[in-house]
């Protein structure tokens, strides 16, 4: 299971929704290049650039068809890599996938971006004010020109694996409209809408999103621990408060492993000793939880995403 970030923000926000996610699946929360702990590319990247950005992660890591739960601009990139790489990507999650059409002049951006963050928790403003800061003025302008160039309506009724667009009911960025119509246009696509949440619905509510990535995994039979199958029709569905992750806290990405009894921190490397690192723009390291045999065995316990598990 891969979690794509949206514009602005790195893979910590993804963590709520990874710790829900861990007990049943190994997760990935990748920061793109130029975000969070990844490496900053010499330009800045568009639309496209991410996505073939995000190819040589899955390149790197050896992760063969995830599933994938994207945000906001992190639809665009999934739904870009699906169109041109296929074969690399599973089943689909998309939540608040941008730009809606209806909005897409700058202006209607930055009401819509000022109408959600008074919805959304003090403590996603709060990283996402870090990660702003990380990124830099000049290349935010640059990926926002890009995805708002960019015409997803165009390439969804191309994509061919089953999808679920999950829209918060009171999401500042994405009306109604659009994300009937983004459902609508993805040849095996539904629609869930939550009542009362905004834009970064996978962050205030991950259990719930969490269900849905689930079921939707249960139905097409990939990685479930239930042998029921059942239909996801297009639906509103109850909300139920989960704890938000604090403005305080050092968030890393967590990994499942359903043969251990506890998730395994998967911590992007922070000072690079030991680690055969890649030049790769979306490059993650990962740390590994080992008893004192395996590393009697295999001397370092750091070592990159592609040699772990």
């Amino acid at each position: 299971m891969v979690l794509v970030h949206g514009y602005g923000v790195s893979g910590a926000y993804m963590l709520p929704l990874a710790r829900s996610l861990a007990p049943s699946f190994s997760v990935f929360a990748p920061d793109l290049p130029g975000y969070g702990r990844s490496q900053q590319p010499r330009n800045a990247l568009g639309i496209a650039d991410l996505a073939a950005a995000l190819a040589g992660w899955l390149d790197a890591t050896g992760l063969q068809r995830p599933a994938f739960v994207a945000n906001s601009m992190g639809c665009q990139i999934v739904t870009e890599l699906a169109l041109h790489l296929p074969g690399r990507v599973g089943p689909m999650v998309l939540v608040g996938p941008t730009v809606d059409p209806e909005r897409r002049a700058a202006r209607h951006q930055l009401l819509g971006g000022l109408r959600d963050a008074a919805r959304e928790p003090r403590s996603l403003l709060g990283l996402a004010i870090r990660d702003d800061a990380v990124v830099g003025i000049g290349a935010l302008l640059a990926t926002a020109r890009s995805a708002l160039a960019d015409r997803i309506e165009r390439r969804l009724p191309l994509i061919e694996q089953p999808a679920i667009v999950v829209r918060g009911e009171i999401d500042g960025f994405v009306g109604a409209r659009w994300a009937e119509r983004a459902a609508a246009l993805l040849p095996r696509g539904r629609l869930v809408v939550v009542p009362c949440e905004p834009h970064a619905v996978h962050f205030t509510r991950p259990d719930l999103v969490a269900r849905i990535v689930h079921e939707l995994l249960v139905e097409e039979g990939q990685q479930a621990g239930s042998q029921l199958r059942r239909r996801l029709p297009h639906r509103h569905v109850a909300a139920v408060k989960t704890d938000q992750l604090g403005a305080g806290q050092d968030p890393l990405p967590l990994r499942g492993d359903p043969g251990r009894e506890k998730s395994v921190v998967i911590a992007p490397d922070e000072q690079g000793s030991g680690l055969d690192r890649r030049e790769l723009g979306a490059q993650v390291a990962v740390r590994r939880e080992q008893n004192p045999a395996e590393e009697a065995e295999r001397p370092g316990a750091d070592c990159v995403a592609d040699n772990c598990w």
